[in-house]
């Protein structure tokens, strides 16, 4: 083997008349190297995409949601909440809600709105509402205090749809049933005092989302019990177990965050797995390049194979050497690609920031994303992965010109010379 990697490293160069073979080495090298390093970064970005949006997402909204079975109201809810920290000691924090859509009116300019109810003083250890009303990680616009009585808190694009500021008092349209003269009627207005604006970082939660606490929500239903309890987990991996137990054990059904936000997660696993399977070609042609290198090596040395065979080189061993000239090029190519993609990686942003400069365009993920920066995360099972994928194409790459040369006849090989 000593023997055959020798030769095979001593084909990677040229010869000093023909720089033409060692040329297209370095090119078959470098079209590995940017296919890998095009894996690579594009898969992190995707990782980090989904970590990102998942984080986001169960920040945002509880872990896991109880609720009575047939549409039914939850009363003495307090209790119920006792009853889920016995039996779920992965629970650390616990609360009602209640939802109605609800249309929010300031002057001449009205928007539909979805109104949560939540418990303040236990929302705190749920979701994120009260570090959302901060300037806390970045935000622009978080400020207030969470909803009292007859007060609201809405997210911040809601607030700029209406004109609204902390203080400012604004009504409150809700489909509640109201007993009148004439019997009941839907429909009712409440005028509620704007006691904070929320950021969330996310579109839905800041364009749709207003909290009001539950007092104030069951005045706009005209419901005395809520809708379910929303509670927040120490491990959110652990939510299918725990909504299992409590369906099991008390008249509650149960749903997790996974089960709200399912078909978007499937979306980006889907999503991520093409686009692997799309780059891969990427790294597909680079093969090709390999393969015409190692034909033009063949042609070159061809008078080469024929002294070695009459040296007697065994047709295995020119096999063996031809494998290890492709195997050289992929390695070398892919080792390259991956320090390329994370280096790449580790200053993805300031990179971005300066061909955005370069291109006059305006990077703003805020706008169309949860989060300010593009997120990357290079996950090591990922790169083993995409190296060993791109190794298989430069190996699968080298089969028939090392094939080919293995056939040379010697006899041919030498009659000219």
């Amino acid at each position: 083997m000593r023997f055959e990697a020798f030769v095979a490293a001593r084909y990677l160069r040229g010869k000093r008349k023909n720089r033409f073979v060692s040329l297209i080495t370095i090119i078959s090298m470098a079209g590995v190297a940017v296919g890998v390093m095009t894996l690579i970064v594009v898969m992190s970005v995707m990782t980090g995409f989904d970590i990102e949006l998942r984080n986001t997402i169960i920040g945002n909204r509880a872990h896991l949601r109880a609720f009575p079975t047939g549409g039914q109201a939850l009363y003495e809810w307090q209790d119920t909440v006792a009853q889920i920290r016995q039996l779920c000691p992965e629970v650390t924090g616990a609360g009602p809600i209640m939802e109605t859509e609800a249309l929010l009116k300031n002057g001449n300019l009205t928007t539909g709105c979805l109104v949560v109810g939540v418990e303040p003083g236990l929302e705190q250890d749920i979701t994120d509402l009260e570090t959302n009303l901060t300037n806390a990680g970045g935000r622009e616009f978080g400020e207030g205090k969470p909803p009292g009585d007859k007060e609201i808190v809405l997210g911040y694009r809601l607030a700029q749809r209406i004109g609204v500021q902390v203080g400012s008092e604004i009504a409150v349209f809700t489909p509640r049933v109201a007993m009148s003269a004439l019997g009941a009627r839907r429909g009712g207005q409440v005028f509620l005092t704007v006691s904070g604006i929320s950021q969330a970082r996310m579109s839905d939660f800041d364009s749709l989302y207003a909290f009001v606490n539950i007092d104030t929500a069951q005045m706009l239903t005209g419901r005395k019990g809520v809708d379910g309890i929303h509670m927040k987990l120490g491990n959110p991996d652990l939510a299918d177990a725990v909504a299992e137990r409590i369906e099991e054990q008390l008249p509650l059904g149960a749903r997790t965050w996974y089960e709200d936000q399912m078909p978007f997660f499937k979306a980006l696993e889907q999503e991520k797995l093409v686009m692997f399977l799309i780059l891969c070609f990427v790294v597909l042609v680079a093969a090709f390049n390999i393969t015409s290198t190692l034909i033009m090596v063949v042609i070159e040395k061809r008078r080469d194979i024929g002294i070695l065979r009459t040296l007697g080189v065994s047709t295995q061993s020119i096999l063996t050497l031809f494998i290890l000239n492709g195997l050289m090029i992929g390695l070398t190519g892919t080792v390259a690609g991956v320090v390329g993609g994370t280096l790449f990686i580790a200053f993805l942003n300031p990179i971005a920031i300066v061909l955005a400069a370069m291109m006059g365009i305006q990077l703003d993920m805020a706008q169309i994303y949860y989060f300010d920066h593009i997120p990357a995360v290079l996950v090591p099972s990922d790169v083993a992965t995409i190296a060993a994928t791109a190794v298989v194409l430069a190996f699968l790459s080298t089969l028939y010109p090392a094939w080919s040369a293995a056939r040379v006849n010697p006899v041919d090989a030498l009659r000219n010379e």
